[in-house]
């Protein structure tokens, strides 16, 4: 089983994980960290390689809020070839459709499809009514 590490700033992370069990059931094996203003760089990378080391089975997957941002950058350091990847721009979607494919696929592929997810859930709900 793939394991999952949400981790975003603030509370956004564990709000994203409570939000896809409310629709999908638990999901084991799925961590959060959230990172909050005062936060000192080594003690969230020890939080982040916590999370990674108890969530991780098969590998990894570890999704962030936004590319280039603290949990991001800091998240990065974890990438390992074919065991654990690092997806950014998370949204409530691609959580709950990790929780459907995580035992189906590797982690790589994983990711992909996620991303793609990611980006189809995005709309403009006027288009829709043009």
């Amino acid at each position: 089983m793939i394991g999952l590490v949400l981790v975003t700033h603030a509370g956004l992370a564990e709000e994203l994980l409570r939000g896809a069990e409310m629709i999908v059931g638990p999901i084991e094996s799925a961590e959060t960290v959230g990172i909050r203003p005062g936060d000192q760089a080594d003690a969230i990378m020890e939080r982040i390689a916590e999370a990674v080391k108890r969530v991780s089975v098969d590998g990894a997957l570890i999704m962030t809020d936004m590319f280039g941002g603290t949990p991001s950058n800091m998240s990065l350091s974890f990438l390992e070839a074919d065991r654990i990847e690092v997806l950014t721009g998370v949204n409530l979607p691609m959580v709950i459709k990790f929780a459907a494919e995580r035992d189906r696929i590797a982690v790589a592929e994983l990711a992909t499809s996620l991303k793609e997810c990611g980006r189809e859930s995005i709309a403009v709900a006027g288009d829709y009514l043009k």
